[in-house]
C-alpha cells in the first residue's frame, strides 16, 4: 500500500502543484482542491518538508490528518523526506494535537497528566448510569414515552446516545447546550439526553478529585477542551509561553469536524498559518461528524464585528483557493468512471476539480474499469480470489499492492474468511469484537476469576479444558469425563461429571486417578491456576502480576510465535491471538493507572462491561506481502495497483436507511451544520448544493413539532402543512445518506492505479445497485452472471485434470479428442503426483481405492458381543452401526442428557413416590447446566411432568424390582451382553422393562417385533436373571404428550408367541453382519435424523465422499 500521491513520472511536481507549494510558502491561508490521484498529499508534504527545513529553532510546523492510521504512515514518510530526527511528532491528529497540548498544561500546572476515556469505558459509565436510573438512582430523567425502560437497557440504544453526544460535542454543545436545543427545536429527547450528558460529566469527573490522577476527557470533547486551553492560556499558565505554530497543514480537510475548526481558528488566531488540502467527493468520515463544506467555507472571509453582532461560526479564513489539474494515479478509464460517479454530488462551490485529466503515466490507455455479476455470495468470493491470484501469477503484481474494498466493517468477515480459505494472504484485520471475546483473551480471564474465586466452577473448567490452556477438543474431552466416571465408580463415588472436572483441576488426588494418557489436559490447566493463585498471594500482586504468572504459566508464547512466522490461515490466527494478548495487557495497565484502588476482581467487572472494541493505538502486525480488506473509510489516502470493490448490491450499498430515528443525532448535525452554513455565507445559502439546509435559525427540527426558533410554543401549523415539512425533511434526509454514500463509493473507487474490479450478486434476493449500473458498460441487464474457473492453484489444477480423465474411467463411450485430453491429463497427474502434490495420486481416489482389508471383523467360530440396542440399529442399517461404533456420532444433545437424568433418578429409586422422585430431580437439576432462561425453564417443565409419569407407573407396580440389572447369555456364536433399565419379579416369571423418554411411542404392533425387548426376552430364557424365565418385556414411555400417564407397549412373552424362535434367529442375524468384512447402507425413515449422512452412499451428501468417480452402490456396502 502507498499512500503518498502521484505526481509527474520525471519526479517534478505538475505545474499547479508547484504553484500551490510555492503560495502556501509564501505565507497566508490557502486551500487546495484536487481531485483523487492529483497529488494533494504529495504537494501537502512537500510545502509542510519546505517549512521544516527554512524554520529555526524557534519555528514549529504541524502536519494533521483525521486518523490516527493515516497519521502513522505520514509520519514515517516525513521523517524519510526529512532525513533527520525531530524532538517532537510532527504529523497528528486533531484528537492527538488536542491531547499533548492538555498534557503541557497540566504539566506546568504541577497536575497529573490527562488520560483519554476510551470508547467501552464511555459505554460502561453510560450502561452503569442508565441502569442505575431504572433503579431509581442518580438523576431523575424524564425521557418521552418512546424511549421507555425497555429501549434504554439496549445496547443499541446506548450506541445511538453515544453517537448523538459525540454530534453535541462537536456542535459546541455540553449537557445545559444539549437540553436547550432540546427545548428551542421541541425534541424531548435532546433534553433528557442533555440531564444525562450533565450527570456523565460529573460522574467521570469524580476520578480528578486526587492528587494523583489527572483530568479525564472523552473523544467527543477533548478537542473543545484543548481550544479553552489555548483561549484561556495566559490566566491558566500565567508566565508559561503559549503553544504557537507557525504553519498547520491539514490534508483530507474534507474529513474534518466542527471542532477540528474550532481548533484551527485558535491557533490561526495566535498567527498561525493554515494549508488545507482535500475533496468533498471523497469525504468517509460523516459518521464522526465529518463534514466536507468546511472546504468552502475556509475560503470565506472571516465575520466582522464583536459579540454584539451576533454569533459566528468557525471556519472562516478567507483563505486563497488552488486547484490540482491533473490526475496522475491512474489513467483515463478509471478517471472517467470517477467522474461519472461524483456528477452526482454537490460541487461545494469548486467545479474545477472535477475538470481534472487523467495522464497516468503518460498513457490515455493505462487502467481498466471491470464489472462482475455473480450468482451467490459464496461465488463473489470465489471469484475474487481468482482474480486476485491471476494478477498476482500472470501480471506480476504483489499481494501487497492489491486491496478489496467493501462498504461497512460487517462486511470484512465474510470476505477474509472465503479468501483465506482460497489461500490468499491477508492482511492483519483489526479486532472486531469485545476484548473479553477474543479467543485468546477468554480463557485467560476466565482462569483470573477462577484464581480470585479460589474455586473452579463446572462451565468454567471446561471452557479451560477446551481452551488453549487445556488443548482439548470435545473428543478427547468426552473421553477424560468417562475415565474420570469410572474412576470415581472404582472408588465408590457418585459424583457428576461436571464436578469431576472441576475436581481434576484443583485437586492432586482426582489428577492422579487418572491413567497417563488423560492427564496432560487437565494437569496443564492445574498448572495455570496454581501459578496464578500463588500470583495473587504474592506481596504487592496486582492485575499485571496475576495475568502474568497465568500467562507465562501457559507456556503458549513461543508456540504461537513460531506459527505466526508460517503463513497461512494458522499464521493468521497466532498473530491474531498474539495480538489480542498484547492488548489485554496494555488494557490491565491502563486499568491500573487510571483506577484508584484497583483490584484484580475490578479489572475483570470492568472488562465484562465492555460491549464492542476497544480503540487501541497499539501497531498491529504484518505479514509482508498480503492483500488488504478495507472499508472506504481504512482505505482513505492509500491506493494499490488492483482494487475489487466487492458487494454492490441494492440496499446494502448505497444503504439508504435513515440513521438514528431514535434520538435525532443527525438531525442535530443537521441543525448544526446548517447554522454553520447560515452564519458563514451571511445570507442562508447552502454550500452543500442542497444537501445540508439554510433553516437553523428558522426553526429547523422544531418545525416538525410546530415550534418557533425562540424556544417558545409558536403558531401551529395545519395538518397538510405539518405532513408537507416532514416529507421533505425525509427527503433531504435520505439525499444526505445518499450522497454519503455515494463518496464512500467514490472513494473505494479512486483507490485504484492500474485495475478496478466492482462485483455484486444477482440472485432471488439480491441485485446490483445503481452504483454498479453507473459504472456497467450496458446496464444491469446486459450483465450476465458470471461462472467462476477453477482457482489458479494446484488444488484447482488438480480438479480440472481429473475431471478430464473422468469419461475414461467412468468406462462410457467417449470421443477420440477426449482419449487425447485424457491422456495428456494423466501424464501431467502423474508429474503432479511425483511431487506428492494433495488429490493428483489416483491411489487415493475414492472410487479407485481398494480396501485396506477385505477380512471380516470377527474370525470364523469367534464369538460377538452384541447388545440389545445393537442388534436394533444393526437391523435397521448395518453402515450405520458400523460408522457410529466408529466414532461417527454426536455428543449427547440436551435432551439426551436429561433423559440419562431421569433414568438414573428411576434406577435409584425404583419404588420412589412423586414427591420423593421431584426432590431428586429439584437435587440433580443443575448438572445439566441448562440455565435459567425459557429453554432451560420449558426443559424442567418437561422433566417434572416425565418424572410424576414415573411415579404413577411405580405405584401401579409396587413388587420386587430390580434397576440397572448387567446381564450375559451366550447361544452358539452370539455373547449377548447388556444392561436393563428395570426387571420387574412376578409370578410367572420376569418382566422387563425398558424406559424411554422420546417424545414419540413406536405401534403396538411394533413392539410385538422390537428387536431390543426380543434380545432381552431371549436372555431372561437362557437364565440370565436369577433363572427365572421370561414373563413378556414392555417399552415404557414417559415422555410423550399423553395426558393419562405414561405410555406402555408390551411384548407378549417368546413361549406364547406363534413364532418363539424369532428373537434367537434376529441375534444370529445381527452377529453375522457384524462379523462381516462389509456393511450395507439401508435406505429408511431414520436416515432424516442419521448422524452419518455426509458418509453414506445412499445420500447425494454422502456420495460425494464415497463414490467421487461415479457414486459408490448402497448393494455394494462399504468398508
Amino acid at each position: 500500500m502507498s499512500s503518498a500521491a502521484v505526481r509527474d513520472p520525471s519526479g517534478r511536481p505538475d505545474p499547479s502543484q508547484e504553484a500551490a507549494r510555492r503560495a502556501i510558502g509564501a505565507g497566508g491561508h490557502h486551500v487546495v482542491h484536487g481531485a483523487p490521484g492529483s497529488g494533494k498529499t504529495q504537494t501537502a508534504l512537500a510545502a509542510f518538508v519546505d517549512a521544516l527545513e527554512s524554520a529555526d529553532a524557534r519555528s514549529a510546523n504541524l502536519f494533521l490528518v483525521p486518523t490516527r492510521q493515516r497519521a502513522a504512515v505520514l509520519r514515517d514518510e516525513v521523517a524519510r523526506r526529512l532525513r533527520r530526527t525531530t524532538g517532537t511528532a510532527l504529523v497528528r491528529t486533531p484528537a492527538s494535537l488536542a491531547f499533548a497540548i492538555l498534557r503541557l498544561r497540566a504539566s506546568h500546572r504541577g497536575e497529573a497528566a490527562p488520560t483519554l476515556i476510551t470508547g467501552p469505558e464511555q459505554d460502561q459509565v453510560l450502561a452503569e448510569l442508565l441502569a442505575g436510573h431504572l433503579e431509581g438512582e442518580g438523576a431523575n430523567i424524564d425521557w418521552p414515552a418512546a424511549v421507555g425502560p425497555a429501549t434504554r437497557s439496549l445496547r443499541a440504544f446506548r450506541d445511538e446516545l453515544r453517537d448523538l453526544l459525540m454530534r453535541a460535542a462537536e456542535a459546541g454543545l455540553d449537557g445545559p447546550g444539549l437540553a436547550a436545543w432540546g427545548e428551542r427545536h421541541g425534541r424531548p429527547e435532546w433534553r433528557a439526553a442533555g440531564a444525562l450528558l450533565t450527570e456523565y460529566t460529573e460522574v467521570t469527573s469524580l476520578g480528578e478529585l486526587t492528587p494523583d490522577r489527572g483530568a479525564r476527557f472523552d473523544a467527543a470533547t477533548i478537542v473543545d477542551e484543548a481550544v479553552g486551553a489555548l483561549r484561556s492560556w495566559e490566566r491558566e499558565v500565567p508566565g508559561v509561553p503559549r503553544p504557537r505554530w507557525d504553519l498547520v497543514v491539514h490534508d483530507d480537510y474534507q474529513d474534518a469536524t466542527m471542532a477540528t475548526a474550532r481548533l484551527l481558528e485558535a491557533m490561526a488566531d495566535d498567527g498561525t498559518r493554515l494549508a488545507l488540502f482535500g475533496d468533498p467527493d471523497i469525504g468517509v468520515q460523516g459518521f464522526r461528524g465529518g463534514l466536507p463544506a468546511l472546504l468552502h467555507s475556509a475560503t470565506l472571509p472571516p465575520a466582522r464585528g464583536g459579540p454584539e453582532s451576533g454569533p459566528t461560526s468557525p471556519g472562516l479564513w478567507g483563505a486563497g483557493e488552488h486547484v490540482l489539474e491533473t490526475v496522475w494515479r491512474h489513467g483515463d478509464p478509471v478517471r472517467t468512471a470517477v467522474a461519472t460517479l461524483t456528477a452526482s454530488l454537490p460541487t461545494m462551490q469548486e467545479t474545477r476539480r472535477r475538470r481534472a485529466q487523467a495522464t497516468g503515466d503518460g498513457s490515455d490507455t493505462v487502467g481498466e474499469v471491470r464489472t462482475a455479476v455473480l450468482a451467490s455470495q459464496a461465488q463473489e468470493v470465489a471469484f475474487i480470489a481468482r482474480e486476485l491470484r491471476e494478477q498476482h501469477l500472470h501480471d506480476g503484481v504483489p499481494w501487497s499492492r492489491m486491496a478489496v474494498i467493501v462498504r461497512s466493517g460487517s462486511d470484512i468477515g465474510t470476505i477474509r474468511r472465503g479468501l483465506r480459505t482460497a489461500g490468499i494472504p491477508l492482511a492483519m484485520a483489526a479486532p472486531d469484537r469485545p476484548l473479553r471475546d477474543e479467543p485468546a483473551v477468554r480463557p485467560l480471564l476466565i482462569a483470573l476469576e477462577c484464581v480470585l474465586a479460589d474455586d473452579v466452577k463446572p462451565v468454567a473448567g471446561t471452557e479451560l479444558l477446551l481452551s488453549p490452556l487445556g488443548g482439548l477438543d470435545p473428543v478427547s474431552l468426552r473421553s477424560l469425563r468417562r475415565a474420570l466416571r469410572q474412576a470415581e465408580r472404582t472408588d465408590g463415588g457418585d459424583r457428576h461429571s461436571d464436578d469431576l472436572l472441576a475436581a481434576a483441576l484443583t485437586d492432586r488426588a482426582t489428577l492422579a486417578a487418572l491413567p497417563v494418557r488423560h492427564r496432560r489436559g487437565p494437569q496443564r490447566v492445574a498448572e495455570v491456576l496454581a501459578a496464578g493463585r500463588a500470583a495473587l498471594d504474592a506481596p504487592e500482586s496486582s492485575v499485571e502480576t496475576v495475568l502474568w504468572a497465568l500467562w507465562d504459566a501457559a507456556g503458549l508464547a513461543a508456540t504461537w510465535q513460531q506459527r505466526a512466522l508460517t503463513g497461512g490461515a494458522a499464521a493468521d490466527r497466532a498473530d491474531a491471538d498474539l495480538d489480542a494478548v498484547m492488548a489485554l495487557f496494555r488494557a490491565a495497565e491502563q486499568f491500573v493507572d487510571r483506577t484508584a484502588r484497583s483490584t484484580p476482581s475490578g479489572f475483570v467487572h470492568h472488562l465484562s462491561a465492555q460491549d464492542f472494541p476497544a480503540d487501541t493505538l497499539a501497531a498491529r502486525g504484518s505479514l509482508g506481502d498480503s492483500v488488504a480488506v478495507h472499508t472506504p473509510a481504512s482505505a482513505a489516502g492509500a491506493e494499490w495497483d488492483v482494487v475489487v470493490v466487492a458487494g454492490v448490491q441494492e440496499d446494502t450499498w448505497p444503504d439508504l436507511r435513515i440513521r438514528d430515528t431514535l434520538l435525532g443525532a443527525a438531525d442535530l448535525a443537521d441543525i448544526a451544520t446548517a447554522r454553520h452554513v447560515h452564519l458563514s455565507t451571511g445570507a442562508g445559502a447552502a454550500a452543500g448544493g442542497g444537501a445540508i439546509a439554510a433553516d437553523a435559525d428558522a426553526g429547523g427540527a422544531g418545525d416538525v413539532a410546530g415550534e418557533g426558533s425562540t424556544g417558545g410554543p409558536g403558531p401551529r401549523r395545519g395538518s397538510a402543512n405539518l405532513i408537507a415539512i416532514r416529507a421533505e425533511r425525509n427527503r433531504r434526509a435520505r439525499r444526505e445518506v445518499y450522497e454519503g454514500e455515494l463518496r464512500t463509493f467514490v472513494m473505494a473507487c479512486s483507490r485504484t492505479r492500474r485495475s478496478l474490479l466492482v462485483t455484486a450478486v444477482l440472485d432471488t434476493d439480491a441485485r446490483p445497485s445503481e452504483f454498479f449500473e453507473a459504472l456497467a458498460p450496458d446496464g444491469i441487464e446486459a450483465q450476465n452472471v458470471r461462472s467462476v474457473p477453477s482457482p489458479l492453484d494446484l488444488r484447482g489444477l488438480v480438479g480440472e485434470l481429473r475431471a478430464a480423465v473422468r469419461p475414461v474411467l467412468s468406462g462410457a463411450e467417449i470421443r477420440p479428442d477426449q482419449v487425447a485430453l485424457a491422456s495428456e491429463a494423466a501424464a501431467v497427474l502423474t508429474h503432479l503426483a511425483g511431487h506428492h502434490v494433495d488429490g493428483a495420486d489416483p491411489g487415493t481416489w475414492p472410487a479407485l481405492t481398494v480396501p485396506t482389508s477385505s477380512a471380516p471383523l470377527w474370525q470364523d467360530l469367534t464369538p460377538v458381543t452384541v447388545t440389545p440396542s445393537t442388534v436394533e440399529t444393526v437391523a435397521a442399517c448395518p453402515l450405520r452401526w458400523a460408522l457410529t461404533t466408529s466414532g461417527g456420532r454426536r455428543g449427547d444433545s440436551a435432551s439426551q442428557s436429561l433423559g440419562n437424568l431421569v433414568h438414573e433418578i428411576a434406577a435409584a429409586a425404583p419404588h420412589g413416590t412423586e414427591p420423593e422422585l421431584l426432590a431428586d430431580l429439584d437435587a440433580r437439576w443443575h448438572e445439566l447446566d441448562l440455565g435459567d432462561g425459557w429453554m432451560g425453564r420449558r426443559d424442567r417443565s418437561r422433566a417434572e411432568e416425565m418424572i410424576r409419569k414415573l411415579a404413577g407407573y411405580q405405584a401401579a407396580h409396587p413388587g420386587r424390582v430390580e434397576t440397572e440389572v448387567e446381564f450375559g447369555a451366550d447361544l452358539g456364536r452370539v455373547a449377548l451382553r447388556g444392561r436393563v433399565d428395570r426387571v420387574e419379579y412376578t409370578g410367572a416369571g420376569v418382566r422387563i422393562v425398558d424406559l424411554k423418554t422420546g417424545s414419540t411411542a413406536i405401534s403396538a404392533a411394533d413392539a410385538g417385533r422390537n428387536p431390543q425387548l426380543g434380545s432381552y426376552q431371549v436372555a431372561a430364557e437362557q437364565g440370565a436373571f436369577h433363572g427365572e424365565g421370561t414373563a413378556g418385556a414392555a417399552l415404557l414411555y414417559v415422555g410423550t404428550s399423553a395426558k393419562s400417564g405414561a405410555v406402555t407397549r408390551d411384548q407378549t412373552p417368546l413361549h406364547d408367541d406363534p413364532e418363539p424362535g424369532w428373537a434367537t434367529e434376529m441375534l444370529t442375524q445381527a452377529a453375522e453382519t457384524m462379523a462381516g468384512a462389509g456393511f450395507t447402507a439401508q435406505p429408511g425413515p431414520l436416515c432424516r435424523t442419521c448422524v452419518v449422512r455426509t458418509s453414506c452412499p445412499a445420500q447425494p451428501e454422502g456420495s460425494r465422499v464415497t463414490g467421487a468417480l461415479g457414486g459408490a452402490h448402497t448393494e455394494e456396502g462399504a468398508r
